[in-house]
């Protein structure tokens, strides 16, 4: 019988301190260590830098080029999740504030994302003056747009469906707004939110490569990153720089999902509101890997204590309620603050139209508004068509598991892929079939 297994069961004070498995957890905290610190260094480079090293086509430039991207995805995704918790969490909580902050964020989430972008570039851009991190900002602003409205309405729509017996139980515990929001409502809306964040992400993949090189009036600015790269790749009509930028992403995009995302996923299963068990829940090997070390959950223990202690900490014991008032006069309070969103609806409509009146003709407004017009026959067409097309499929997919956990990974790949990195061969193949690009393009 091997000696060292009697050993350690006769003396477990023997036991090594780590295992294999804090190497292999070890490796990677450094490694993204490493390779974030790099990517930050980078981004407060002066602007000088972006014409001295401009990007090339050099195939060996792309795991940096990945890495500026992604960095600024994720910092657009902190943005968008420190929003979508406060922001979701007022209109959630106080029905006055909701009247306003649904249909304004209705109207945020209906603004093309690259219409920000002109009126934030030069605000940014001004706030480092001959910096890089200006042009990093704005990008980063980008990718919050494209993500942040969703995940507000996600989280939303979360704590709005609470079940009363869960609220009933914690307001019984005497639960503090504080410890109510960590210990249930958060909870309650992690898988959604984390879902959705998935989804967002997926979508905003196309606006930060997008973004990369980018002119607004004559600010001219092309920022280190694939974007820039497939940019600079259609400009030279390189295709095979085209697949080399489709090969990283696709990379970049599987890193995302078995390093972050799926890792989520997997751990937030446990927060799922069901009356039956998940008979297949999601599974992570990372989630595994550092579930099975011994140094790093000793490491992680005081983190988790300090994160359990601030969650039951017993702060705003009462929130600030507004005066109990009779049936009358909750009406007249309604009817006052409805009266004051509409003057200050109207006020805001005279300003864009003042504006309008001075800046434009009725002409060009009159040109923009049939433009709007058939884009949106465009996008309804295409939605209708992908409606009678992946709705039955998705229901197909949906009732059998078995399908769908091999469907699902493959579609939320697809899914996160801009689809801008295919234009170079989307276009070659309209020319070369002589296509109605005003047909075909829409298809992207």
């Amino acid at each position: 019988m091997p000696v060292a297994p009697v050993l350690r069961r006769a003396y477990p004070s023997l036991r090594a301190p780590f295992n294999i498995w804090d190497l292999v957890a070890l490796a990677l905290i450094v490694g993204v260590f490493v390779t974030v610190s790099h990517g930050a260094r980078e981004t407060f480079a002066p602007l000088r830098s972006l014409t001295e090293s401009p990007v090339t086509l050099d195939p060996a430039r792309l795991p940096e080029y990945a890495l500026r991207t992604s960095l600024r995805m994720v910092g657009g995704m902190a943005l968008s999740l420190l929003f979508a918790l406060g922001y979701a969490t007022l209109a959630a909580k106080s029905r006055h504030a909701e009247i306003v902050l649904i249909p304004l964020l209705d109207i945020l989430q209906s603004i093309p994302v690259f219409g920000y972008l002109t009126f934030t570039l030069a605000w940014f851009m001004a706030l480092a003056p001959g910096n890089v991190v200006g042009a990093e900002l704005a990008s980063v602003f980008l990718a919050f747009t494209a993500q942040a409205w969703n995940m507000a309405f996600s989280f939303y729509q979360s704590l709005k469906t609470i079940p009363s017996d869960l609220d009933e139980a914690a307001s019984a515990f005497g639960l503090t707004p504080w410890q109510k929001f960590w210990r249930l409502e958060a909870p309650f809306g992690a898988p959604a939110l984390i879902w959705n964040m998935m989804m967002s992400m997926a979508g905003a993949w196309f606006f930060v490569t997008a973004s990369e090189a980018f002119t607004v009036g004559r600010t001219n600015v092309v920022l280190p990153g694939i974007g820039s790269y497939i940019a600079a790749a259609n400009g030279a009509g390189d295709t095979v720089a085209i697949a080399w930028a489709v090969g990283a992403m696709a990379v970049t995009i599987l890193l995302f999902d078995q390093l972050f995302f799926r890792p989520l996923v997997a751990w937030a299963e446990k927060f799922h509101f069901e009356q039956t068990a998940s008979s297949d829940p999601p599974r992570s090997w990372l989630l595994n890997v550092m579930r099975s070390t011994r140094l790093m959950a000793r490491v992680g223990r005081p983190l988790g204590a300090a994160a359990r202690w601030a969650a039951s900490f017993r702060i705003l014991r009462r929130l600030p309620g507004p005066p109990t008032l009779s049936a009358r006069g909750e009406r007249t309070f309604d009817i006052v603050w409805l009266a004051l969103v509409l003057a200050a609806a109207a006020v805001a409509a005279k300003v864009v139209v003042g504006f309008v009146a001075t800046e434009l003709s009725w002409g060009e407004v009159l040109h923009v508004v049939i433009l709007g017009v058939y884009t949106a026959i465009r996008v309804s067409v295409l939605i209708a068509l992908a409606s009678l097309v992946w709705t039955p499929v998705g229901v197909w997919i949906g009732l059998r598991p078995k399908v769908a956990e091999k469907v699902q990974p493959v579609a939320q790949f697809l899914a996160a892929f801009p689809v801008n990195l295919l234009y170079g061969f989307v276009v070659s193949g309209i020319l070369a079939f002589h296509l109605n690009p005003n047909i075909f393009l829409s298809g992207l």
